[in-house]
This record gives C-alpha cells, structure tokens and sequence, in this order.
C-alpha cells in the first residue's frame, strides 16, 4: 500500500472515530461502563446475545438444532452455493436485531467497531486460514446516498486493517436498485438479487481467496449472487462473513 494510501485510510477511520469517540460506551444499551472494552459491548448486553456454537450447518452456518444429525442443514443439503462456506458469531434476534436496524437505518456508523469485533472473533474460533482480499457486498449508489454509508464497507474496512489483508470496494459493483429484501419470500429474494451484480477489473479477483462481508445472512440470497459473480470473475474461493445469522425462511 502506497503512503498516500495510508493517510487516506488514517484519515477515513479518523473521521468515523469522530462520529462517536467516547470510550466505555457500551453501542447496545448506550450507557457508561469502565470494563468495556474494544467491542463496545457490556456484560449484560453480551449475556443478552445469542452466539452460535459449533452446532451449525457446515455450509450456512446457521445453528442445527437438536435432532439434526448431518453437519449440513436440509436447505443447503439440496441447493447448490458458490461461496464454500458462511460463519456468523450470532443469530439474528434479541437486542441484536435492534442494533442491527440503528446500525443500517438510523445513522449509527460507529457501531462497525463493535460488530467488527465480534466478526473477527469468529473468523479467529473458525481458523479459516489465508484470505487473499477482503470484499464487501455493495449497495447501489442510490441506496448508498440515501444512507449516506454501505454497512458492509464499514465492516469490511474494518476486519482489513485489523488483519492487514487488502480491501477492494471498487470492482464488486451493484448494476440494478432491487427491492429491500427483508420483506421477500425465499423464492423472490432470489430473483430479486438475481443479475444484480458485475464486476469491473477481473483480474483483481483472479485466483483469489476472498472474504466476502455483509451484515447478515438469512436465505444467502444476496452473497449466493455476489460470489456467483465472483467466481465466474475468476475468483478461486469464497468464504462468507457476516454479523448474524437468522432462521431459514
């Protein structure tokens, strides 16, 4: 990475600091606590989350409950992927879903840092091994200045400099402004996102292990759509990362 470069990146987290500097604020309850640390999380907001534990789908990763004898879930078992796996440290539900909402939808930017937090714990417990580029999903330049950030790009940028692993948000890139997806069905959140995406310099993904980031997975819909892209691009894999996971529709 270039020195210019460098600064561009010290100044873009810089400015995001100043949206909410304070230290020993807990970003889920708002309120004050000295042992809150680097993930922003207090005690009993942690206690609140729910985190998933090595009883999960080995595909999607989404919790098998009690009863499921195959590391793959039913879903999955009969679906064909094109990333190789999804992690998520928890399920989207709780206080989560709400922090999630302020996160996307009423200005919250600096709560990446905790999320971030989480994220690379997981991606630390799952030993996923050499990642070659960091890939948010992207928003269509609309949405994007309607919210005025990508949460995913947040996200991404931040697991990049935490691991020291290059980020591309330029070349993965949203062609058409499809509907909000939580309000679809499984079958129409798929043709929704479907041609959704394309990708600009190819050569940037050519045999590259990417991490793929969004903020949460429920059908894989939309990050099935982006590493299809990916890997028709030349990517040699997939793995997907995201905040959460919720319960197949």
């Amino acid at each position: 990475m270039s020195n210019k470069e460098n600064l561009l990146k010290k100044l873009y987290n810089s400015a995001l600091d100043l949206l909410f500097p304070e230290e020993g604020v807990c970003f889920y309850c708002d309120h004050y606590d000295e042992d809150v640390k680097e993930d922003h999380l207090c005690s009993d907001c942690r206690d609140k989350l729910s985190f998933i534990n090595e009883d999960k789908c080995s595909t999607c990763g989404k919790p098998t409950y009690e009863g499921n004898i195959s590391d793959r879930c039913s879903y999955c078992a009969n679906k064909t992927f094109y990333f190789t796996r999804a992690i998520s440290p928890l399920e989207f539900s709780g206080i989560l879903r709400k922090a999630i909402y302020r996160f996307k939808y009423e200005s919250k930017p600096y709560m990446y840092k905790s999320f971030g937090e989480l994220m690379l714990y997981e991606l630390e417990k799952e030993n996923i091994g050499h990642i070659d580029l960091i890939v948010p999903v992207p928003l269509h330049r609309s949405r994007k200045a309607e919210r005025g950030y990508n949460q995913s790009e947040l996200l991404a940028r931040y697991i990049s400099s935490k691991l020291d692993v290059p980020l591309d948000n330029n070349n993965l890139i949203r062609i058409r402004a499809t509907k909000i997806q939580n309000k679809l069905d499984r079958y129409e959140r798929q043709q929704n996102i479907k041609g959704a995406f394309k990708t600009k310099n190819n050569r940037v993904f050519k045999e590259k292990r990417i991490l793929l980031v969004d903020d949460i997975f429920t059908t894989g819909a939309t990050v099935n759509e982006c590493s299809r892209t990916l890997i028709e691009s030349g990517a040699a894999e997939i793995i997907v990362l995201t905040i959460a996971t919720g319960r197949h529709l």
